[in-house]
This record gives C-alpha cells, sequence and structure tokens, in this order.
C-alpha cells in the first residue's frame, strides 16, 4: 500500500508539471534516522505534523525538520483559538507527507522557502521527495506561514537568541557548547 501511495503521489507531482526527485534509501521514521541515513543538508530536512481542528479538519503542518510546532502560531494562521487545536492522529510518523489530498489545510513554514530545495517524505519510509521548495508550496496550495520554533536538538531549549547553529547538532544551546 505504501508503494502505491509513493507512487500516485509521484505520478500527480510529474503530471501537474512539478519536477520531484525520489531518494531510495534504508526506512527513516525520526529526524534522527534521516540524519544518519541520508547526506542531504540539516537545513533542507522538512517534516510534516498532522494536526485536527473540529471547524477545519486535517491540517498538514510542513516545518523544518529540527524544528517543533509552535502551535499558537498555527492557531494565529488558521485563524481559530489555541485551545481549539487538537494534536495527534495515530499515524505512523514515516507514512505521513505534504502532498496527500485529504488536507483541507496545508502550512509551510516560512524558513523552508529559504532553500532552494526541500526534502521531505513521500508516504514510504524507505523514500524522500526532494523538490524546489517553491514547488511545494505551489502543488501543496499552501498558506506560507512562520509556524515552527526553533530547539535544541538536545535539550530542546526554545530561545532562538541562545541557540547556535552548528552541523554536529543541527541547534544548540549554551549547554552543548560547553
Amino acid at each position: 500500500m505504501k508503494e502505491n501511495n509513493h507512487r500516485k503521489i509521484l505520478e500527480r507531482l510529474k503530471s501537474s508539471g512539478y519536477s520531484p526527485k525520489v531518494m531510495n534509501h534504508d526506512p527513516v521514521i525520526t529526524m534522527d534516522d534521516v540524519i544518519k541515513t541520508l547526506d542531504i543538508p540539516i537545513a533542507s530536512m522538512a517534516k510534516t505534523i498532522l494536526l485536527s481542528q473540529k471547524e477545519i479538519g486535517l491540517i498538514a503542518v510542513v516545518l523544518p525538520g529540527m524544528n517543533k510546532v509552535d502551535y499558537s502560531k498555527v492557531a494565529n494562521t488558521v485563524k481559530i483559538a489555541e485551545q481549539k487545536m487538537l494534536t495527534g492522529l495515530g499515524l505512523n510518523s514515516g507514512d505521513v507527507c505534504p502532498f496527500y489530498k485529504f488536507f483541507q489545510k496545508t502550512i509551510i513554514d516560512t524558513a523552508l522557502l529559504t532553500q532552494q530545495f526541500v526534502y521531505c517524505g513521500s508516504g514510504d519510509p524507505r523514500k524522500t521527495i526532494m523538490i524546489p521548495s517553491q514547488e511545494m508550496v505551489n502543488a501543496t496550495v499552501a498558506t506560507v506561514a512562520d509556524v515552527s520554533q526553533i530547539v535544541c536538538h538536545q535539550h530542546q531549549q526554545t530561545n532562538p537568541n541562545k541557540l547556535v547553529y552548528l552541523k554536529r547538532n543541527p541547534w544548540s544551546c549554551p549547554k552543548c557548547l560547553r
């Protein structure tokens, strides 16, 4: 089934004039798996988080892989009260991709548009899609907004003024630098 999802998504993207490329690899489920398995720029890694909201339905939030969703920013973007946001749909992490048609809304974090290409899930944890960032926005008919928080990968610090970007540990806080 995953193979069919991946193929259908690629066929739809290509028939719409987009130019995705597929990377085959060992299964990746978490961002740590992605870092260990794929030789791609950390800033270009994207993950898709699914939210469910009663009035809107399924919302796909696509953000840099090392960042966390800022729920208050998402709520502001979709113009609802933050307490009305629901999280977690029980899907397997490696099965989610931003190109499914059943999302009622897709939001792509502005940080991803600073990258020429974005690497994201395909619906199959053994395949990653590489696509120009603007093509991902167009293909998903996404709203582009700042909806994420930069976090220290190791200590979960969220103050962006105190975080430093390091190749070995994507975003590091003062504790990491000691």
